[in-house]
């Protein structure tokens, strides 16, 4: 892997609480690529000046761990912490995690009894429409025709993998529909179902929208589509205290 092709990103602060004048001093003169003191607010901080040299993922931790240290012994105990997310181009890939005392390590595991709802455009803008994965199920009425053009929708606009799957089938005016791992816009896919669904109120399904891209799953999310509405929600990634 190139490294120094990956695009890097850290996000986050650490609240230090009440820190003395000797802590200050070395806190200041701290030189780091990624994380500086903030004296107004008393937090570790990202860096405003983008860096250019070591790679997030390697120096975050070493740099916060510094910071740390330089702090007297009990003001580590009485940290009012916070966290910072680093990542890559491939998504999420841990979350340095301050406690009074201590710092914890956590990798993200999509936790779906724990979703939260989020804007429909903000989710339908998380993942690449020529690298969309859609799986789940939909039904919708519509008059004779529409199973058609929603197949050749998908085959025209990026359509099946190998290991992907698409199954329709018509029972009286309703089409119900099977997706497995289609690659497909999901905007597009929307706009194409209201287009098709009638009435429009017709229109259920639940989705789940993944990458074929490198898997980032701070970007995955569902869709549910109830009387012709979509909604969406992002799974909970990191455990709750």
């Amino acid at each position: 892997m190139n490294v120094a092709a990956l695009a890097f990103e850290c996000s986050g602060e650490i609240d230090l609480g009440e820190v003395g004048a000797e802590s200050r001093k070395r806190l200041s003169g701290f030189t780091g690529e990624w994380l500086e003191f903030d004296g107004a607010s008393g937090r570790i901080v990202v860096r405003h000046v983008q860096p250019g040299g070591t790679p997030a993922l390697s120096a975050v931790p070493a740099e916060l761990i510094a910071l740390l240290e330089a702090l007297a012994p009990g003001e580590r105990e009485r940290v009012r912490g916070g966290a910072f997310v680093v990542r890559d181009r491939a998504g999420v890939l841990l979350r340095l995690v301050v406690e009074p005392g201590a710092v914890r390590v956590e990798w993200p595991k999509e936790d779906w009894s724990h979703a939260y709802p989020v804007p429909l455009a903000e989710a339908l803008a998380l993942v690449e429409p020529v690298s969309a994965r859609v799986s789940g199920t939909l039904r919708f009425g519509a008059a004779p025709g529409a199973r058609t053009q929603l197949v050749d929708f998908i085959e025209s606009f990026e359509g099946l993998y190998p290991d992907s799957d698409l199954r329709l089938e018509r029972e009286g005016a309703t089409v119900r529909v099977e997706l497995e791992g289609v690659c497909v816009g999901p905007q597009e896919l929307l706009d194409k179902l209201h287009e098709l669904a009638d009435p429009p109120a017709s229109l259920e399904g639940d989705l789940r929208v993944g990458s074929f891209a490198s898997h980032a799953p701070d970007r995955d999310y569902r869709l549910q589509l109830r009387g012709g509405v979509a909604r969406a929600e992002r799974p909970a990634l990191w455990r709750e205290d």
